[in-house]
């Protein structure tokens, strides 16, 4: 499927502005990394809010509520309303710029084609695009999934907002291309962890008292929107706060060793960002509950520049030199909070989630976007094609414990998740120096990446004491490739099974600058890659270091 270019121009735009990765905050103000929670509310009545000694065993304190989705009545109707008109256009913007697209073009408006298009599964393929058309649908998705959340649907109806909007785009509006298997995929399971992140930022954002933070709230438009259709009604403009939320702002330098490439020191800017929507988070209380409208938040953006030099010839681009994006929801979980009157105890969710993984480093000139496949010839041989991977971390369990001190804090997450991904082939350029690349999978052939199943694990541990902040991560992912479903499947000579693994291992301390909103950090973050395809193997090993300051909001 093809993108609206001007479309996911900006959807990548506002959330480039917006990402962010979880970062540790205290659970009180002498040590907090995190801005200082809300104060308890003031119930109806002038009463003040506690949480001790109110509820029964195994109850939940009343609340009020939260105003996404609860202090409004659903707008349903001008969801569609707005899904239908982002439609219209998409489509009109599509067929205005028919030319870039006639290399997909294989049906035509006939009842034949079209009996076999929507009758048959022979339309349903995996599509021949460059990696930037394909991995963007992810924004895609997101910017539909808004329609949904800011018009105070549920994230299980915004979901449904990104599938039926996904379905209408693949099978109307491009009636003439295959129905994309990995547009499906990435547009509609892409959009509930980046699109719940843009939403619960720029939802706190737009409810701030400060005019700085809530003009950034306009970095999520579609929110200010419909919060400027609502602005008659006082209940659009009630808000509760969080339980708990941590932003960042870094900016450092780095140096990176990679296996078969120089060592090279880089610029590094980071936008991280997590959001624990429990409102009693780290209060005095007991309680056990279930909660469903997505509890907890992260989203992460990471960029290393650099200028270029006379052995990057062979890349392409300014001066970006790698780019990672992360981000994650839990849309239901079950909630255990047992803390005492001094802040000691601990709390357990036990969830569901979501999350989606981008990997890109600059370039080479093989991955330039205006390939048209079998028109333009395939990349020289042996190529040179760097790591870029899409990964949609489909659905699995989340563990999330906390332990709370009197003066520390020790968080531990570990996830699951099977996966479907866009895969940069490890040992493709390996194989390029021994076999021919031409009647391999398109999408290897051309831009040296394929489609992908597998699954992903991750072990998270924070902690946090005083000024001194440490964390640990570790994480694993296999893939394998799925075979049998490319657009030009007839045509292959040499559908070659592959398969893809990626370990991870960080390790990151930073301690806090009294009396300022600021934290010094460093890190040490290691990468391995193995890659198989056919009999041919190779492995890369990538070692960063990198060191700054966060501003902590």
């Amino acid at each position: 499927m093809k993108a609206r270019s001007s479309l996911k121009a900006v959807a990548a735009a506002v959330l480039i502005l917006l990402c962010g990765t979880s970062l540790a905050a205290g659970t009180r103000a002498a040590f907090s990394l995190a801005a200082p929670a809300s104060p308890a509310p003031v119930l109806p009545g002038g009463a003040s809010f506690s949480l001790a000694g109110t509820a029964g065993p195994g109850e939940a304190p009343a609340l009020p509520a939260v105003s996404d989705g609860k202090d409004m009545p659903r707008k349903t109707r001008r969801a569609l309303l707005e899904l239908g008109a982002l439609a219209v256009y998409s489509t009109y913007r599509y067929w205005a710029d028919y030319h870039r697209w006639i290399e997909d073009w294989q049906y035509e408006l006939t009842c034949e084609d079209q009996y076999r298009r929507f009758l048959t599964t022979e339309a349903v393929r995996f599509d021949s695009n460059n990696y930037v058309t394909n991995w963007t649908h992810a924004l895609a998705g997101a910017l539909y999934y808004q329609f949904g959340r800011t018009n105070y649907l549920t994230w299980e109806e915004s979901f449904l907002c990104a599938f039926g909007s996904s379905l209408l785009y693949e099978y109307v509006s491009e009636w003439r291309e295959v129905i994309s298997i990995n547009d499906m995929f990435l547009t509609t399971f892409g959009a509930v962890p980046l699109g719940e992140g843009w939403f619960q930022v720029g939802d706190y954002l737009h409810h701030r008292k400060s005019p700085v933070l809530r003009a950034l709230g306009f970095l999520n438009p579609i929110n200010e929107l419909n919060h400027w259709f609502d602005r008659g009604r006082p209940a659009s403009k009630a808000y509760r706060d969080p339980g708990w939320h941590a932003f960042s702002l870094s900016a450092g330098g780095r140096r990176v060793s990679e296996t078969g490439r120089a060592p090279a020191w880089a610029g590094y800017l980071a936008f991280e960002a997590e959001i624990v929507r429990v409102p009693e988070y780290g209060r005095p209380g007991a309680f056990r509950r279930v909660i469903g409208d997505a509890p907890a938040t992260e989203i992460a953006l990471e960029v290393a520049l650099r200028s270029r030099r006379p052995e990057d010839d062979h890349l392409r681009g300014g001066s970006i030199e790698d780019v990672d994006l992360y981000a994650r929801t839990v849309g239901r979980a079950w909630y255990r909070q047992s803390i005492d009157e001094l802040g000691r105890g601990e709390a357990l969710s036990i969830g569901l989630g979501t999350a989606l993984t981008y990997v890109r480093k600059r370039p080479t000139v093989y991955d330039l976007t205006t390939v048209q496949v079998r028109i333009d010839p395939l990349p020289e041989t042996p190529t040179d094609f760097r790591d870029k991977m899409t990964v949609t971390h489909l659905v699995g369990p989340v563990v999330d414990w906390t332990k709370f001190g009197r003066r520390s804090r020790f968080r531990l997450v570990a996830d699951a998740y099977v996966d479907f991904a866009m895969m940069a082939a490890c040992a493709f350029n390996a194989w390029s120096a021994v076999r021919p690349i031409d009647g391999m999978k398109t999408t290897m052939s051309y831009f040296g990446y394929y489609y992908a199943y597998g699954a992903s694990a991750s072990v998270r541990a924070d902690l946090e004491r005083g000024p001194f902040w440490l964390r640990g991560l570790v994480s694993a992912h296999l893939w394998d490739s799925w075979d049998g479903r490319d657009r030009f499947e007839d045509e292959l000579a040499a559908d070659v099974d592959s398969r893809d693994t990626r370990t991870r291992f960080l390790l990151k301390g930073g301690w806090r600058i009294p009396g300022l909103a600021a934290r010094l950090f460093a890190a040490v973050d290691g990468v391995r890659r193995w890659g198989r395809i056919g009999e041919i193997t190779a492995a890369t090993r990538e070692t960063r270091v990198y060191a700054g300051m966060s501003y902590i909001f």
